[in-house]
């Protein structure tokens, strides 16, 4: 084989790959790797030509692609005009339909301080908006309903998974009052606030006007929502994540705008819910000592502002300075000694502290306030199960299958808690329960192994763990498990295969069995 040929033949194909074409990336792979028999310079032949068609059609599919999406969004994303008491305008946002019965949603800070607001559609239509029909100011989201016709609608599906960092997004709105506008960026980052939600960093630009702008993965979903821009430059935008959309809940009767402006405006000084806002913007940048400082205004400015005192013990958290981040969270409790969100992040940070029976405590308080609230069953039985209060753990876990039937996390834990306790048939219950809802869980079969071991069943383990690594092939533990299980049926050739795939995987399991082996 000619050694230049083929360096132009990989340099060609590496073209190809920058083209992020899947097409011709397939097409290559094939005339590399099963095209035995034809000649290099043929090769050669075939890609230049790939690569030429490439260049001149540009990436198939891509750009095609991204307008039908464009096009499938726009109809659901709003111009929101907002007007004060004298009908001027004072300020203009964006947000989309959810739903054919009109709902909308915007950020809360939109509309924040509005006499009455319009809709203004894709097609330059306007209808205005009736009712606030929930609002998260934490989370700056807001959802109200338009009076328009239903055939009129075309809502936009919303996703509840969080992205992943470096995934393509887009952002349809309208900055500047630049109606449809569309850009692109990816996810930077990823920030969670507790008892407030999760958001995210992009590169796509936020400017006036982009606040409520619907921001949309690949697929069309929702994946968030624009939110705001950090202070010092334009290359930091934030969004809430979509999974906040879903879980605006109505705390009220629905309100005209201005009511819902007026019952506002006896709730806190508007001073401090804006200091609120900055500090939360620091806060998410990483920037906990600056977010103090905003967070300690708004205090001064309103000493039973729930917002404040919860950011001022987040950025203590950051900080690492425990007791005034406790002694904030506990003030931010007496500001709102009903929200069980409020204990349940307190008990979490408990956790963090290893301060494990003030986590018991707070978590059972934020049962007695919301006897739905799944996670703080699943946090107990996790707390229970380590401190080997093992019935208690599998009394909380139960709760949690009671509240959510298909929680696996749940049948998992509780088939460790029969485990321990030597109820070695309800452990593989337990995680045969696992399985029939997440059939791919390499930990339930590696765990069944385990147990079927202890059961003196060497042949059912060898199948569990044989399952576990069909799933996760680099399964560190399950090939060591398998291995010592070979090892106990007589077959060392078996352990010793077990042995070799460990070295490449970790050394150290690898010696222990080897020391397992021959020792």
């Amino acid at each position: 084989m000619d050694i230049c040929q083929e360096k132009i033949l990989y340099m060609v194909f590496f073209q190809l790959l920058l083209q992020n074409t899947k097409l011709m990336i397939t097409l290559g792979f094939r005339i590399l790797d099963e095209a035995k028999g034809i000649k290099m310079k043929t090769k050669v032949k075939i890609i230049f030509g790939l690569l030429l068609w490439l260049v001149a059609a540009g990436p198939v599919g891509a750009e095609v692609n991204l307008t039908k999406l464009v096009d499938k969004i726009r109809p659901a994303v709003v111009t929101i005009v907002v007007y004060d008491v004298n009908r001027k305008v004072t300020s203009i946002g964006s947000g989309f339909f959810i739903d054919k019965t009109g709902h909308v949603i915007t950020n809360y800070h939109v509309l924040d301080g509005s006499y009455a607001a319009d809709a203004r559609t894709s097609d330059g239509k306007i209808y205005p908006i009736k009712l606030v029909v929930a609002d998260n100011k934490s989370v700056d989201l807001v959802k109200v309903l338009v009076d328009i016709p239903r055939q009129k609608i075309k809502p936009i599906k919303l996703s509840k998974k969080l992205p992943a960092i470096a995934e393509q997004i887009l952002v349809v709105g309208s900055p500047m009052g630049l109606e449809q506008t569309v850009s692109e960026g990816i996810v930077s980052s990823i920030r969670e606030i507790p008892s407030v939600g999760n958001f995210f960093q992009m590169s796509a630009p936020i400017s006036p006007g982009s606040s409520g702008s619907p921001v949309i993965d690949l697929r069309g979903r929702v994946i968030g929502v624009a939110t705001f821009q950090f202070l010092r430059g334009q290359n930091l935008n934030f969004a809430v994540a979509g999974e906040s959309v879903l879980k605006l809940k109505p705390t009220g009767p629905a309100l005209a705008i201005s009511r819902w402006t007026f019952n506002n405006s006896l709730e806190q000084p508007k001073l401090a819910e804006d200091l609120c806002r900055q500090g939360y913007s620091f806060s998410i940048n990483g920037e906990d000592q600056k977010a103090l400082e905003f967070f300690r205004q708004a205090i001064a400015k309103d000493p039973k502002n729930t917002m404040a005192w919860n950011g001022l013990g987040y950025c203590h958290v950051g900080l690492n300075n425990p007791q005034a981040a406790i002694r904030a969270y506990q003030q931010a409790i007496k500001t709102d000694p009903t929200d069980a969100s409020l204990h349940f992040n307190l008990a979490n940070y408990y956790i963090k502290l290893g301060r494990l029976q003030a986590a018991i405590d707070s978590y059972r308080q934020v049962i007695s306030l919301n006897p739905a609230f799944e996670k703080a069953y699943f946090r107990l039985g996790i707390i229970y199960t380590q401190l080997d209060r093992l019935d208690e753990g599998k009394a909380a876990f139960e709760e949690v299958i009671r509240l959510n039937p298909k929680a696996a996390s749940a049948y998992f834990n509780i088939g460790i808690a029969h485990t321990k306790l030597g109820d070695y048939h309800e452990a593989i219950n337990a995680n045969k329960a696992v399985l029939r809802i997440k059939p791919d869980f390499a930990p339930a079969y590696n765990n069944m192994g385990l147990v079927y071991g202890k059961l003196g069943q060497p042949l059912d383990a060898v199948k569990a763990y044989k399952e576990a690594i069909r799933v996760e092939p680099d399964y560190v533990s399950a090939h060591f498990n398998l291995g010592t299980a070979l090892l106990l049926k007589g077959d060392k050739t078996g352990a010793l295969d077990e042995y070799k795939i460990l070295k490449k995987l970790d050394k150290e399991a690898a010696d222990n069995l080897f020391n397992k082996i021959y020792y």
